[in-house]
């Protein structure tokens, strides 16, 4: 079921706020076009906040505030992706029946399209609106779309879908009716970082991740983000805490002084860096020494017997606990006649599709080959 979302007048306030909303979309240039097609021609040298005032006072219809929000209106951006693996072996006629199901019950302003690919995959597309209240009214509410995949492979399915709270909740709507028609639980999986409870097991989760995928070579680390807070490290930073709250050190020695940036040091939660090789960078090797370890990365990988370079991003959306697992596919440099392309390109989305199910490979075999390690390091026994 489908509601029309609701008409709206705007205040000149409203219309001000909006066109002072973007800077770089809505620019003196954009201003002056906007007063043009009124018949009305401002000098060159009027400021854009005097422009936004003079063009908020004009009347606006509802065409006219259209043609200022496409204007204001940002690209969608790519969202990172996460994933769920369903413990059953799953039909797409059963999927298919699930997703009917869901369409058919009330679900306000949203629209649900699902599309058949061969004969074991299903795809979910999910039209809503997002308000965001912390925005000027008039540009509060977006209209959004949820892709979910479903991939029926063998005794599992897995569910991908984009890594935000609307999409979880749809996908865990879909998992619910699927039990109800085939009346058992189903266990669902997610890639955790469960049981790696040291820094250096979990800066090993993205080294294997990005070393490991198959048909590609690690060529660069760009970005990375580094976090300082495990779970059992939490009481051990409020004695530091309070240790330097209650003056504990002596700052006029230089020894003390030292330690004193050590314990401040373990209180920065994170840091983002980005660059070059960041992995073999000092600063990197420094914070790692420290006690640092990796939650996030976008690195490049090159095709194997190609000039093809992907460039890939992995995080966790809560690195304390290790979960929220969410990755993406970015672009691509691809080879022309004057060497590879200088800014990243689409991927089409066959191929695509391919190197997302190659991140969610490697990172299960990360798991299943550090978690024996990490179970040894903790109960000082031998891996099952």
């Amino acid at each position: 079921m489908t509601t029309r979302p609701p008409l709206y007048c705007a205040s000149d306030k409203e219309v001000f706020d909006v066109l002072m909303a973007s800077k770089q979309r809505v620019s003196e240039q954009v201003l002056h076009s906007l007063s043009r097609d009124r018949g009305i021609f401002y000098g060159q040298g009027a400021s854009r906040d005097w422009l936004a005032d003079r063009i908020s006072l004009l009347p606006h219809d509802a065409l006219d505030l259209d043609s200022i929000m496409d204007r204001r209106s940002p690209k969608p951006r790519a969202e990172k992706l996460t994933c769920v693996t369903l413990s059953a072996a799953l039909s797409v006629e059963e999927i298919k029946n699930a997703v009917k199901q869901y369409a058919e019950s009330d679900t306000k302003d949203e629209t649900v399209r699902s599309s058949q690919s061969g004969t074991d995959r299903l795809v979910m597309d999910v039209d809503y609106t997002e308000i965001d209240y912390g925005k000027t009214r008039l540009i509060q509410r977006r209209s959004k779309t949820a892709a979910i995949e479903f991939i029926v492979d063998g005794d599992t399915t897995v569910i991908r879908f984009p890594a935000n709270d609307k999409a979880r909740s749809i996908t865990n709507a879909i998992k619910d009716r699927i039990e109800a028609n085939k009346k058992q639980t189903i266990q669902a999986d997610e890639i955790t970082l469960d049981g790696l409870n040291t820094a250096e097991m979990r800066t090993q989760f993205f080294i294997e991740l990005i070393t490991k995928l198959k048909g590609y070579k690690l060529e660069n680390v760009t970005s990375i983000r580094v976090d300082s807070v495990l779970p059992e490290l939490l009481d051990a930073g409020k004695a530091d805490e309070d240790a330097a709250e209650d003056g504990a050190l002596n700052l006029e020695d230089d020894q003390s002084v030292e330690l004193a940036k050590e314990k401040m040091l373990h209180l920065v939660r994170n840091i983002a860096m980005k660059g070059n090789s960041l992995l073999s960078s000092s600063e990197y090797q420094d914070l790692r020494d420290k006690g640092f370890y990796l939650s996030a990365v976008i690195w490049r990988s090159k095709m194997d017997g190609a000039q093809t370079i992907v460039e890939f991003e992995a995080a966790f959306e809560d690195p304390e606990a290790g979960r929220g697992f969410k990755y993406a596919a970015r672009g691509a440099f691809y080879a022309g006649k004057q060497g590879l392309t200088k800014t990243l390109r689409p991927i089409p989305e066959s191929q695509k599709q391919e190197l997302l199910t190659l991140i969610e490979g490697a990172a299960q075999a990360a798991l299943q080959k550090l978690r024996p390690v990490a179970s040894v390091i903790t109960n000082g026994s031998d891996p099952q």
